[in-house]
């Protein structure tokens, strides 16, 4: 027991206050998976995706350890949305009309959200309310924007859950970025504004016809051209070397970075949010320590050395445990920094964020993880 508390963090709590708080988290979690299901799954893989939302929620809460249980979470998150859509890309090989329930993208909303507003407007004026359903799906995620704001790519992004666990895997970097925060990183607002551009110009979801990676199969190429076939494959198999080979060579989200026009909306937007990763500049001593682990290059140098956190920051949480000064903590302006006592320490600028983060990261993921712990329970018992 001795030996649990010496590595026991700090920010750890009660068993029974973090029990509560597990299931604060389980129940809505729960509420959601099992509405999106439907009545069409088995109410065993809605509990088990939620109960697995639950219990990050709850060592969190108990070890105060949050970067690293938010991978654990994050890992699934994507690992689920990977077997469920290959599950519906090899069903849609058999059987073409099973493609329908493929994950929905929301990487592609972003790109594509001039042509959603132009279809609301030939909707509102044709009379045609069939033309409303990706439309709420959009202002959907603008509201989960504003609850999470920019921790939206951290939590809940399956894109972002691949490339986040990659670059958790090496030790250390095999190469060595050199790209200081604010050296190219606001590309991929200009990739956006290019995108938004083009995309409502053809009428044509451009970032996944060009530059999705997951979507690298012939069914999404020109079929009659193959100069721009061989364009377009040069172009994923560029964005999937981001995603898969980037973090694993620097240890940083190479993909999120510089290449996905959802984080540059995220940014923009998140700004509404006011959950913030501070640093209290009395205790920082300009180390770079956060800077080094930050995985998103949102962390430069300001004056006096001291560090900034930029609009892009994920709110994952890698720079709190690697700060040595103990000088970042989750926020929101105007709240008090000092640790409250008893139940009021879960009403903590950190705590809420968890809760809504893993709340919003849990119902999203109900949209494919208990499908997908359906398809694994199918593979198993052939």
């Amino acid at each position: 027991m001795r030996n649990f508390a010496k590595i026991m963090p700090a920010g750890g709590r009660g068993f029974s206050g973090s029990l509560l708080f597990g299931a604060a988290v389980f129940v809505p979690v729960l509420l959601a998976a099992r509405a999106i299901s439907g009545g069409e799954l088995s109410l065993v893989y809605p509990f088990a995706w939620s109960l697995f939302t639950g219990l990050t929620a709850f060592f969190i809460a108990y070890t105060g350890r949050v970067s690293f249980y938010r991978r654990i979470f994050f890992a699934g998150l994507a690992l689920s949305f990977l077997v469920h859509f290959k599950s519906a890309l090899l069903s849609a090989a058999f059987v073409p009309s099973c493609m329908k329930d493929a994950p929905f993208c929301h990487i592609a909303i972003a790109p594509s959200f001039f042509n959603y507003l132009y279809q609301q407007y030939l909707a509102l004026m044709s009379g045609d309310w069939k033309l409303w359903g990706p439309l709420t799906l959009a202002f959907l995620w603008l509201f989960f924007t504003l609850v999470i704001g920019r921790a939206w790519c951290s939590w809940a992004c399956f894109y972002g859950g691949i490339d986040d666990s990659l670059s958790a895997l090496p030790r250390k970097a095999l190469i060595r970025s050199i790209l200081p925060a604010g050296a190219f990183r606001d590309f991929p607002a200009a990739l956006l504004i290019f995108l938004l551009l083009v995309s409502l110009a053809y009428m044509l979801p451009v970032y996944c016809l060009w530059l999705c990676p997951l979507k690298m199969t012939a069914a999404f190429l020109e079929p009659d051209d193959a100069s721009i076939r061989r364009v377009q494959l040069g172009l994923m198999l560029f964005a999937l070397a981001m995603l898969l080979a980037g973090p694993l060579l620097t240890r940083k989200r190479t993909f999120c970075s510089f290449l996905c026009p959802f984080g540059a909306w995220q940014a923009f937007w998140g700004r509404l949010n006011p959950f913030r990763i501070s640093v209290e500049k009395a205790a920082c001593s300009g180390c770079s320590a956060c800077a080094e682990a930050c995985p998103m290059y949102a962390i430069r140098t300001g004056e006096g050395g001291k560090p900034e956190i930029t609009a892009y920051c994920n709110l994952c949480g890698e720079c709190l445990p690697a700060c040595p000064t103990k000088a970042l903590r989750y926020s929101v302006p105007g709240a008090v920094a000092e640790e409250s006592a008893g139940v009021l320490r879960f009403l903590s600028p950190e705590k809420c964020f968890v809760f809504s983060a893993l709340v919003t990261g849990g119902a999203f993921g109900a949209l494919f993880a208990p499908a997908a712990l359906r398809d694994l329970a199918h593979i198993i018992t052939r």
